[in-house]
C-alpha cells in the first residue's frame, strides 16, 4: 500500500462548485488533512490512476496535484489528529 496526497487550488469563486471532486474522495476513503489537502492510499504507482479519476472534477482554470507521501513527513494542526495522522502514515506508507 502507498499513500498519497492530493491537492488542489480551487479559483475562489467556485469553491462551492465541487461537490463532485469532494464525493469521489470520500468514496475512494480520502482523509481531509487540510482545506485543500486530502491522503489517499492506493498501490504503488498509482498517481496517475488517482490523478485520472479526480481531474475530470474539476474546472480547466484549477490545480491538481497527487503525490506519493512517504513516512518522513511533518506537520502541525492537522483537521485530523496527530495521533489519527501518524497511524495512517507509518502503516501504509512504502518505505
Amino acid at each position: 500500500m502507498a499513500l498519497y496526497l492530493v491537492s488542489y487550488d480551487i479559483n475562489h469563486k467556485n469553491e462551492n462548485e465541487y461537490p463532485d471532486l469532494w464525493a469521489r474522495l470520500e468514496k475512494r476513503g480520502a482523509v481531509k488533512i487540510l482545506y485543500s489537502e486530502w491522503i489517499i492510499t492506493g498501490d504503488a504507482g498509482d498517481a496517475i490512476t488517482i490523478y485520472n479519476e479526480l481531474s475530470s472534477t474539476i474546472k480547466q482554470n484549477d490545480r491538481l496535484l497527487v503525490q506519493e507521501i512517504g513516512r518522513d513527513c511533518s506537520w502541525d494542526r492537522l483537521l485530523i489528529s496527530d495521533d489519527q495522522f501518524r497511524g495512517i502514515v507509518v502503516t501504509t506508507a512504502r518505505f
